[in-house]
């Protein structure tokens, strides 16, 4: 058994498959690709604004910093979009710009697609923003995406995956930039992590059985027999 599990290619695609549809397809399925490409907490994404996304023609970042006042530690850090998000991220704005959006998400200038520095990046069911739960803690008021994680929730158990949560996919995209060699400074750098180690333990810590492992070595490999 794994110390915890991550998503593969056949889970994210359950999801799009069995928990996106109806009138909210593509908005949930743009939340999905959010949450598996960009290296934020959850909170970050809570947080995130149209504005942050395209430039003032509308054009979609390749890369763009995320304000120091979204994160954790208070540090702004560059974040890196694939090509496959950044077309995700064309189709969605395709499918918002023609809703019935709030007033205050539009503004009369013809930049940013005519979306005010108001316009949340993700849209609940009412096409309003997730609003945020306050909780005091001993230096102010920390704020928790109660309602987004809610939603994530709600699509994960949707798709048959009711071992996951809303920080699978965090780890998960850790985890598989590891696997893939990505340097671990420039994993720790994009996720605004404390140090190397986090990033060693998350990948240390998925582990699994001897019988597991033998039956994945030359998994590829079959055995026809004469």
């Amino acid at each position: 058994m794994s110390l915890f599990q991550t998503f593969v290619d056949e889970d994210i695609q359950a999801i799009y498959d069995n928990a996106c549809y109806g009138k909210n397809e593509i908005k949930d399925r743009y939340l999905i690709s959010q949450l598996s490409y960009l290296s934020l907490s959850l909170t970050e994404h809570n947080l995130l604004k149209i504005h942050n996304l395209i430039s003032e023609t509308g054009v979609v970042y390749r890369q763009w910093a995320l304000p120091a006042s979204y994160t954790r530690n208070n540090k702004e850090r560059v974040i890196e979009v694939p090509e496959v998000h950044c077309q995700a991220i064309e189709q969605y704005l395709d499918w918002y710009v023609v809703q019935d959006l709030p007033s205050e998400y539009r503004h009369s200038l013809n930049t940013y697609k005519g979306l005010s520095c108001k316009a949340p990046a993700l849209l609940n069911d009412r096409l309003t923003e997730y609003s945020m739960s306050e909780r005091l803690i001993k230096n102010g008021i920390n704020k928790q995406p109660t309602n987004l994680r809610t939603k994530v929730n709600k699509i994960l158990m949707k798709a048959g995956l009711d071992w996951a949560t809303p920080k699978t996919f965090y780890d998960s995209l850790i985890i598989n930039l590891g696997r893939g060699n990505a340097d671990i400074n420039q994993i720790v750098n994009a996720f605004g992590l404390s140090s190397r180690q986090v990033v060693l333990n998350k990948m240390n810590g998925n582990i699994i059985n001897l019988g597991d492992a033998l039956n994945r070595v030359y998994s590829r490999i079959k055995f026809t027999g004469h």
